[in-house]
């Protein structure tokens, strides 16, 4: 493999990789693309689960640590309800091989990661629903009152991409993101943070 300038020069720094880090760096690689497969699809759940029991029983135990981390690392707040099935499947099954293994209190981990996401989601669908629910009924107050009579029914589609535009824009939607993120931001971090630790004992 070749090395990059910088890393070359680190290496003079803090001398040549010992045996054990060059196998890790080696099986890191191939790690890289074992998960590429997985994420793309042209890997599934049981292969992989193959693939890394094979890895453990020509002793290389730390595929199964390295993995779990990995798909850990992959885990958003905003990821796709597929895409943390895809992670969480993963996860569960590497524990399976692992000879101390926790399968259930890690299943129970990844269900807060769940409840979590869903927390997160309902509050935000919540406040966004209030606020539009207030600008549409300022906004039909204010469309009557100016045509002097009932709404039409094709006002009201123009009515309705005003009240999406003006609830994405106001003041009050934007102050709600930003908090929003950052809480659960925050928790989900720290959650991920406990996680990465138990595994990498």
């Amino acid at each position: 493999m070749e090395l990059s300038p910088l890393a070359r020069e680190k290496l003079a720094k803090i001398g040549e990789l010992t045996e054990d880090e060059k196998t890790r760096l080696k099986y890191s690689e191939q790690l890289t693309s074992l998960l590429a497969e997985y994420f793309t699809g042209e890997l599934s759940c049981d292969d992989l689960w193959r693939e890394l029991q094979e890895h453990k029983n020509a002793g290389r135990g730390f595929m199964l640590r390295d993995t779990q981390l990995r798909l850990l690392e992959a885990m958003r707040l905003s990821s796709s309800d597929k895409d943390i099935e895809k992670l969480h499947r993963g996860l569960l099954a590497v524990e399976t091989l692992k000879d101390d293994g926790d399968y259930v209190g890690l299943e129970n981990e990844l269900k807060f990661i769940d409840d979590l996401r869903r927390q997160y989601r309902e509050e935000r669908d919540k406040t966004y629903d209030r606020i539009k629910a207030d600008i549409e009924r300022r906004v039909r107050l204010a469309a009557q009152q100016l045509a002097g009579q009932a709404v039409t029914k094709g006002a009201a589609i123009d009515i309705q991409g005003s009240v999406e535009a003006t609830a994405k824009a106001s003041p009050e939607w934007k102050s709600f993101v930003a908090r929003h993120e950052n809480t659960y931001g925050q928790r989900f971090k720290e959650h991920i943070a406990r996680m990465r630790e138990k595994l990498n004992v």
